[in-house]
């Protein structure tokens, strides 16, 4: 045997090595990530309520993503000043952070004392009387919380306290988290909410027997002729697939320059496949191409996580 024909050989029983980034570990299965991105959508819809009925206008909240970061990490993107809730769950033997955007708070506030608040307000830390009111909104935000999650876990907020410093965060910084963002749409802007779970509250309470335990008693707790209610809403839902070819920029210049014939490139490589948004919210990708004469596109790819960059 040759050489050569003993090295092709060796290096076709080779396996492939999946890289691994220690500072975002998968510590999750995506079924668990699958429900916890089920339940935070419950949330958003229900934070929603809350804001647009505080702010007298309508506002959109929808989850943006969900990460595993550090701790450390985490603290470390957060801005100062800013608005930190830090939720105490004895039963669960760990603490919850909320924090919540300061301009969004002062926007709020201003709403709330009868201006008009046409625009976000300029960051400033609150005043004591300022965060008496933001108070009585994560209030309702702890109660929202905790609706969300009864149908998996039960577990009650023993304790709040409020910071608006990251650096006076104590926690264990080795210690991963899970980190939920929600965008806030207020139509003259957009805010973001992040709650982080650490690793140790959740690893004992949450696993798949949990998670099963809680879709079943849902199932159970609805009835046939109630099931079938649901199903025939979901059936007539209408919702926005959009394929993206791609994207790109370009200067007022440069489109007034335009003129017919004129090629733009995209950033869309032909070998990639495209990302495909549901209802604006990308879920997965795929590649285009011709079905019985039609244009469709093959799912490649569910999309189960958000980019760091895009979470942070």
């Amino acid at each position: 045997m040759s050489a050569t024909s003993a090295r092709s050989r060796r290096v076709g029983k080779l396996k492939y090595v999946e890289p691994y980034d220690f500072k975002h570990p998968k510590l999750f299965s995506k079924e668990i990530m699958r429900t916890l991105r089920t339940l935070h959508d419950v949330l958003a819809r229900n934070l929603s309520r809350i804001f647009s009925s505080g702010l007298r206008h309508k506002v959109e909240v929808n989850l943006r993503g969900i990460d595993q970061i550090s701790t450390s990490e985490f603290i470390h993107s957060l801005e100062s000043p800013c608005v930190i809730y830090i939720l105490s769950i004895e039963s669960l033997g760990g603490e919850v952070i909320i924090v919540l955007p300061i301009d969004f708070c002062l926007h709020y506030i201003e709403r709330q004392s009868g201006g008009r608040g046409d625009e976000i307000a300029e960051k400033r830390s609150l005043t004591t009387i300022e965060e008496r009111i933001i108070s009585r909104v994560m209030g309702e935000i702890n109660n929202e919380l905790v609706i969300a999650w009864d149908p998996y876990l039960e577990f009650g907020i023993d304790g709040i306290k409020y910071e608006n410093k990251p650096e006076n965060v104590h926690l264990n910084s080795v210690d991963p988290a899970i980190v939920a963002k929600l965008r806030i749409d207020l139509g003259i802007g957009e805010a973001a909410v992040r709650i982080s779970y650490p690793y140790s509250l959740l690893k004992e309470a949450l696993n798949e027997s949990v998670l099963n335990k809680g879709k079943q008693m849902k199932a159970d707790a609805l009835s046939e002729e109630d099931l079938e209610g649901y199903k025939t809403t979901l059936k007539d839902a209408g919702i926005t697939i959009q394929p993206l070819l791609g994207t790109t920029k370009l200067s007022i210049d440069q489109i007034l320059d335009l003129k017919q014939g004129d090629t733009i490139p995209l950033d869309q490589r032909t070998d990639k496949p495209l990302e495909i948004q549901v209802n604006g919210v990308k879920k997965m990708t795929g590649y285009p191409g011709i079905v019985q004469g039609r244009r469709s596109v093959k799912i490649f790819e569910l999309t189960e996580e958000v980019n760091e960059q895009v979470l942070l």
